[in-house]
């Protein structure tokens, strides 16, 4: 599904008007007209008291045209302006004179206004239009206290295009913002719905359809889109009769150090268990006695180290030797940042042409070396938190988080390589340009060892042969996928790293089959 950022969805409406000849007041009133039908089919099955609360722009007009046709349908309904009635102007001030001109309640809230919280606390049903995705600043004033109020107030909410305060392209809150049970917007997701905590904020997220012609993205583009169901049985391969072992490739896995053998053993496991067909752990072998008795289907090779537990540059000939004739590396879960390892580390990968699937302390070794990413025509995919990307570039983990796409589109750009940059949503820059965002996971995974099982599955899965953007596409989208599911029936406090893999196939038969679940909702 194909996400676009306020701005180009501000051309989208303009080539429908100007260029394909709808009205803006139509697109007005079939964004208001179908949400209504939706929250009509969903959520009022008798006579709801609705209040709309409504600012003066098109947000606000959208939530004219909603309260239209629930005055029609004979419910209660009021709406809370937030300014003056004379504010507002075009297609908006004509919905409002539609809507009085049905003997609407209009209350205008201005700067001292007090009788609002009593109004929202009788309510049955609050709907949210007071801002749309064009919000760039902090709320405040009278804004932000009747958001406030709205999320204090403990109704449901309907959030009409975005929740008011939610910034648009990057899902960070600015100031205040409504905290919806449903969000229903306008013809297509907006980037801000899918990240950060604008994803939280919507609630459900359902797509509307308002008449703008699909061919437009052709002729205005697109910013990122949604991995899906649909997008990955495009590419998810089936498993013929005659399969063997070597049908589904050898992975090789370069993780552990002294007390972080725990993370090689995950991310070997989580490649394993995804289906690669042989996955081989190198490990220090000082290290080899307790990595074979943590692994049973994974095999181990150990090569020289320090005594200590600790690779060394030296282990470099036995390492190429071995993986010449192997699929993909895996490199970095647990390794540390001791300096012989990160010699080897950028060692292997300037010398080894081998597609690299490089997580944790193997990103971590980069730092002050990344011209090496570049300096290569080497297939591979870092997979850095905000903080691993931070120390990487040189900048904090809140201006990282600031910029998520920008900044991994520009280092995927400029490093030539793919870039997961995880978070919520995680974000995958692919080497070409593309933007990918994944929708699955929720807090369950903020726990050590859940990024190593994420690793495991991105090189498994390219063992098999997929290319590396399907590799993480799916592996992502698999990881989220499965605490999705585990918080269901547990909590999102409980999850260990290895449950991530209990159950796997299953997950993996619903997207096969098309019974996986809908992140987000297309309605017509």
């Amino acid at each position: 599904m194909k996400v676009l950022s306020p701005q180009r969805m501000a051309q989208y409406d303009k080539y429908a008007i100007e260029t394909w000849g709808i009205p803006s007041a139509v697109l007005m009133e079939n964004a208001g007209r179908n949400t209504y039908r939706l929250m009509k089919e969903r959520y009022l099955d008798d006579r709801k008291r609705i209040v709309i609360v409504c600012g003066r722009g098109n947000n606000g007009g959208d939530g004219f045209v909603v309260g239209r046709y629930a005055l029609i349908d004979g419910h209660p309904v009021r709406v809370l302006l937030v300014g003056h009635r004379s504010d507002l102007k075009g297609d908006a001030a004509l919905n409002m004179n539609l809507y009085a001109s049905l003997s609407g309640e209009i209350v205008e809230l201005t700067d001292g206004s007090e009788n609002f919280e009593i109004i929202l606390k009788h309510a049955d049903i609050i709907v949210d239009a007071i801002f749309g995705t064009g919000l760039s600043k902090p709320v405040g004033g009278m804004e932000k206290i009747i958001i406030d109020a709205v999320n204090a107030s403990g109704k449901p909410v309907i959030s009409v295009d975005i929740p008011s305060g939610i910034d648009g392209n990057t899902g960070n809150v600015l100031g205040s913002a409504v905290r919806a049970q449903h969000t229903f917007t306008y013809a297509y997701p907006k980037l801000g719905q899918i990240m950060g905590p604008g994803a939280k904020h919507s609630g459900r997220l359902t797509v509307i359809d308002i008449s703008v012609p699909s061919f437009v993205e052709g002729k205005a583009g697109y910013d990122a889109e949604v991995t899906d169901g649909e997008m990955l049985r495009g590419f998810l391969k089936a498993r013929e009769g005659s399969s063997h072992k070597g049908s589904f490739g050898h992975a090789v896995v370069i993780a552990g150090s002294p007390g972080k053998t725990g993370a090689a053993h995950m991310a070997s496991l989580a490649a394993l268990k995804i289906g690669a067909g042989l996955v081989t752990l190198i490990i220090p072998e000082t290290l080899n006695p307790i990595l074979e008795v943590k692994t049973t289907e994974v095999m181990t090779y150990p090569v020289r180290d320090d005594g200590r537990g600790f690779f060394i540059p030296e282990s470099f000939d036995d390492i190429a030797s071995f993986v010449h004739d192997k699929d993909v590396i895996i490199m970095g879960p647990g390794l540390s940042q001791n300096d012989g390892v990160t010699k080897l580390v950028r060692k292997m990968y300037a010398e080894i042409d081998k597609p690299f699937v490089i997580d944790a302390d193997g990103i971590n070794a980069f730092q002050g070396f990344t011209d090496i990413l570049k300096n290569t025509e080497r297939q591979a995919v870092l997979t850095p938190h905000p903080g691993e990307l931070a120390r990487l570039i040189g900048k904090t983990p809140g201006e990282v988080n600031a910029d998520r796409i920008a900044i991994a589109r520009t280092l995927a750009s400029e490093w030539g390589i793919n870039i997961l940059l995880k978070g919520a949503a995680s974000v995958l820059a692919a080497s070409d340009g593309g933007i990918f965002l994944n929708p699955t996971g929720n807090p369950s995974l903020a726990k050590g060892g859940s990024g190593d099982i994420l690793t495991g599955f991105v090189g498994g899965l390219a063992s098999q042969g997929y290319k590396l953007v399907e590799s993480t596409l799916l592996g992502a989208y698999l990881h989220g996928y499965m605490a999705d599911t585990w918080v269901e029936d547990n909590s999102d406090m409980d999850l260990l790293a290895l449950d991530l893999i209990i159950g796997l196939g299953r997950a993996i038969e619903e997207i096969r089959n098309g019974t996986d679940r809908i992140y987000i909702e297309r309605s017509l």
